[in-house]
């Protein structure tokens, strides 16, 4: 994983922790959502960059913003969560 997508990831996962009031999801998911925003990070700033825990997470991250969270910015995150992973199944994709 490059410098670059690390990157990415790191603000990707800010971007979720500052905008969870918006994503309107249940605390339950919410509390998910943030776990693994935090996991992706970790394994994004470990050296060496775990960069299959790094995937695992941001996968999770996507399908909680496709499947539950509603809201002006969930699709914008969902597709940056695509382009992190390489797959392009965001929201704007479906």
């Amino acid at each position: 994983m490059d410098e670059g997508s690390v990157a990415d990831v790191l603000r990707l996962c800010g971007a979720v922790r500052d905008a969870q009031a918006m994503l309107n999801l249940p605390a339950p998911r919410l509390a998910e959502l943030l776990t693994c925003a935090a996991l992706a990070e970790h394994a994004a700033t470990f050296h060496p960059v775990d960069e299959s825990e790094v995937l695992a997470q941001v996968r999770s991250m996507r399908y909680i913003l496709i499947e539950d969270a509603d809201g002006p910015i969930a699709a914008f995150m969902a597709d940056s969560a695509a382009r992190i992973i390489g797959d392009g199944i965001g929201r704007f994709f479906l």
